[in-house]
């Protein structure tokens, strides 16, 4: 060893000290194997020196448009049209035609010019989430934010000065409690559409009514919902009938590709334009990525039989997983949507019976603190349009038979 490299060790020693603390915990994050080829529901990738192909059931990719040739076709001509990145920020010289059209295109996808409200492409969701809370948060506001949002949500509060005020999952009793004694002069609540670990539905209609009722704004995540839920698949706010005054989308699940929109007042965005680092600051989304998200969102607005598919596979696999395991809480909780906790316990079980389940051909990821709370270690299954309820019914027989072999968890335990 080196004195070079003694002292870089030296340096890094505290976090090597931390490395070995998630080591303990089993909480140490290790990439899956790459897949050499995909088809959203079928991987290939090469294990020991021979390709091995697994059916995906952890995918987001819910109605298989990475794949829709009318997708890759639109983006490929987008290419070779404007090139493969767009060089800059769009505040500088990465604004493209396509980003325009885009723009205008989910302008009249939800008639927001009626509505006086507009539309902002953010790189991700999880840039939109961080960049619009925080930008909009100061220290005379107050977020109220629910227990089991997602990560970007709560990394967005925590940029802002603002006071933060958890409520419990989905507690309205709770949340009305908070906002009653809040004198906040900015008063900001956020829920996600579909909670994407434990797969239910935020109660928007009353969680919209309390917002009212307290002079609060309603921002809602669609992020799980987009594509899936509502006319069209314009989202769970617009299935279950209520218009939050800040509304995020993703183009990277049922849109099969990447990025994120942000639909509010016309003056919000303005604001943001002017205030959102993650917008100001990053290189605009690449022109072909808006060519292919708006051909793929005008497929999904008529593609009622691939949605319908999704929620008919859904159902089909939490009926097997009762048949097979009892009726279980969290499956119940998550009857109306496209994700399905298996709730195992313990981080070591959870584990091994997905290394067991992808030795058996299924490619099923746990999930692990702090992406779930402790003890609550689990399988995340999703389903596609583009899976076979075959495929669903072999998945379970086989989770049932690799379950039998596996310590139980505190959870687990409780199930059989």
């Amino acid at each position: 060893m080196t004195l070079f490299s003694t002292i870089v060790d030296e340096v890094f020693l505290y976090v090597r000290e931390r490395l070995e603390e998630l080591r303990e915990e089993n909480l140490v994050r290790e990439l899956p194997p790459p897949f050499s080829e995909y088809n959203v529901s079928r991987g290939t990738f090469r294990d020991g020196g021979r390709e091995r192909e697994v059916i995906i059931f952890c995918s987001n990719d819910y109605l298989g448009m990475t794949k829709d040739k009318e997708v890759l076709e639109e983006m490929v001509r987008a290419i070779l049209r404007m090139g493969g990145g767009a060089g800059a920020s769009r505040l500088v010289s990465g604004n493209f035609r396509y980003h325009e059209e885009f723009e205008d295109f989910i302008r009249g996808f939800f008639g927001l010019k009626e509505k006086q409200k507009d539309v902002l492409i953010f790189n991700s969701g999880w840039s939109a989430n961080v960049g619009v809370i925080s930008a909009l948060c100061d220290d005379n506001s107050e977020i109220f934010s629910d227990e089991l949002n997602h990560a970007s949500i709560i990394d967005g509060i925590r940029l802002s000065k603002a006071k933060k005020s958890i409520f419990r999952h989905t507690d309205l009793d709770h949340l009305e409690s908070l906002l009653r004694g809040s004198s906040a002069k900015f008063k900001l609540v956020i829920s996600d559409a579909v909670f994407s670990m434990d797969g239910d539905l935020a109660p928007l209609d009353k969680i919209k009514f309390l917002c009212e009722k307290y002079g609060a704004a309603l921002y809602v995540d669609e992020a799980h919902a987009f594509g899936l839920f509502g006319r069209g698949g314009r989202g769970l706010s617009d299935w279950i009938g209520i218009e939050p005054d800040i509304l995020l989308f993703t183009l990277s699940k049922s849109v099969g590709l990447f990025g994120a929109c942000v639909i509010a007042p016309q003056y919000v965005i303005r604001f943001l334009r002017s205030r959102a680092r993650s917008f100001i600051f990053a290189t605009a989304l690449p022109p072909f990525i808006l060519a292919g998200a708006k051909k793929s969102i005008q497929i999904i607005e008529r593609a009622e039989d691939k949605r319908r598919k999704v929620f008919d596979n859904s159902r089909f696999l939490k009926l097997k997983l009762a048949e097979a395991f009892g009726e279980d809480e969290y499956i119940r909780r998550s009857i109306y949507s496209q994700i399905t906790p298996f709730v195992i316990g313990d981080e070591v079980s959870a584990l091994e019976i997905s290394r067991l389940l992808l030795e058996r051909g299924f490619f099923v990821q746990a999930i692990r603190y702090p992406s779930v709370p402790r003890g609550t270690s689990r399988l995340r299954i999703t389903v596609s349009s583009e899976h076979s309820q075959e495929e669903i019914e072999i998945l379970v027989e086989n989770l049932k038979e690799v379950s039998k072999n596996v310590p139980r968890g505190t959870l687990f335990e409780n199930r059989n």
